[in-house]
């Protein structure tokens, strides 16, 4: 689950994914589907994984690795369920190491008086996944436009978190990336510099639903909002601190590259050292109840957790701290709602998963097992379908799903088929 902090200062240049292509057939789509989630999970050796579990973490299946067709160039990330066609759709970056940035060096390093604007967002790539591990590379995702004018002697750079994606009920897609204005210097005489970093601003891109079902490989067209964390005290120092962690991390960089000359092996070091990719948002999910967006930054503090939720129709951001001594929850891989507006998560190299209270944040450890992973994300459909889909048929396995009964007698047809899941 590698991402960009969009602070980070990448010093690998860009290459493109992609890999083995094989194409989820139309009869391929996941049908049941009523609180269900489905999780990827890869690890160091890239090797990627695909489940079912119920939201509850219940009774997870195995269904496929994703290399039938070959291994994936990079892994599949910031999965998400689509309530128009019942595909996973996925996220992959699009650099060797999944920091979302590359680093365009005037050479030597430091260069005279600023080293300017060096840093560069890339795209992100788009997959279709079918439930027999079958998948395609739809198209690219473009970081937003850089506002314009800056302030003198300010940079901007917006880079996309590939592991954050999720649907509404319309199948809009929504992707998260961070907005940072940085500034650079450097003293070749003294040899010496530094890129310094502002307080970043969360970005959240919508792709209709229209324009992903549409996509056949070419960039997909995304609608920018800028979230307001300044106006919630909480809010804006979880991204104060966000920002201070990542500048550590930039010293790091620049010093080691000035010394020995290697932007990879610096990169490298620092992402060790500093471990920068921890901190921030990792995921974020939509509620099937007022439509917000939720996420939980569970690492930038060492001895609590913040719950961010962000107000669809006005953008303004509002966080509560709940305490985390020794932080017990650690790194998250995957946020997801329930059909009953149960926020769960899923934290790296563990065996369970947990549930969030949004209204009290009290985090509860789920009674199941699941395959424990360092990185990975999962999806569920919190969404009832529109009725009028199920009487058409586009999706007959949840006919009356919450209909006339308040019970799922009707689940399966007439047939009165319990469902697989339990309600949570």
């Amino acid at each position: 689950m590698r991402k960009l902090m969009a602070l980070s200062l990448g010093l690998s240049m860009g290459v493109q994914a992609g890999g083995p292509v094989c194409l989820p057939d139309a009869s391929t789509t996941f049908t049941d589907v009523v609180n269900k989630a489905y999780t990827v999970t890869h690890d160091s050796l890239g090797n990627n994984a695909l489940y079912s579990q119920c939201t509850n973490m219940s009774d997870q299946q195995f269904i496929s690795d994703l290399d039938l067709c070959g291994i994936l160039a990079n892994p599949i990330n910031g999965l998400g369920m689509s309530p128009v066609d019942q595909f996973l759709y996925g996220l992959m970056p699009t650099d060797d190491l999944g920091i979302g940035t590359h680093l365009e060096l005037t050479i030597p390093f430091p260069s005279p008086g600023k080293p300017g604007d060096m840093m560069k967002a890339d795209p992100v790539d788009i997959y279709r996944i079918g439930n027999d591990g079958g998948y395609e590379r739809i198209g690219e995702v473009l970081p937003p436009t850089e506002d314009s004018p800056l302030p003198p002697d300010t940079d901007q750079v917006i880079p996309l978190v590939h592991s954050a994606a999720s649907f509404n009920e319309l199948g809009d897609l929504f992707v998260l990336g961070y907005k940072t204005n940085y500034t650079s210097s450097a003293d070749v005489m003294a040899g010496t510099g530094q890129v310094i970093y502002q307080t970043p601003r969360i970005m959240i891109g919508q792709i209709m639903s229209a324009s992903l079902t549409a996509a056949a490989g070419g960039t997909i067209p995304a609608v920018w909002f800028e979230a307001d964390t300044s106006t919630d005290p909480v809010c804006s120092d979880v991204m104060n601190a966000f920002r201070d962690r990542t500048n550590v991390f930039s010293d790091c960089v620049v010093a080691d590259f000035i010394t020995n000359g290697d932007p990879d092996a610096a990169l490298q070091s620092c992402l060790n050292s500093t471990n920068v990719l921890g901190y921030g948002i990792h995921d974020f999910a939509v509620s099937p109840l007022n439509g917000n967006y939720y996420a939980l930054d569970s690492q930038t503090y060492d001895d609590r957790d913040v719950l961010i939720e962000v107000d669809s129709a006005t953008m303004i951001a509002s966080c509560t701290e709940y305490a985390d001594a020794g932080n017990a929850t650690g790194l998250l891989t995957s946020l997801m709602f329930s059909q009953q507006n149960k926020l769960v998560a899923v934290f790296a190299n563990e065996n369970t998963g947990r549930w969030i209270d949004v209204n009290t944040g009290v985090i509860t450890t789920l009674a199941d097992t699941i395959v424990a992973s360092p990185f990975g994300d999962g999806s569920s459909m919190p969404f009832v379908v529109p009725r009028v889909m199920r009487f058409l048929g586009i999706v007959g396995e949840i006919i009356f799903k919450n209909g006339f009964e308040p019970d799922l007698i009707f689940y399966n047809g007439f047939e009165g088929t319990p469902p697989t899941c339990p309600v949570f």
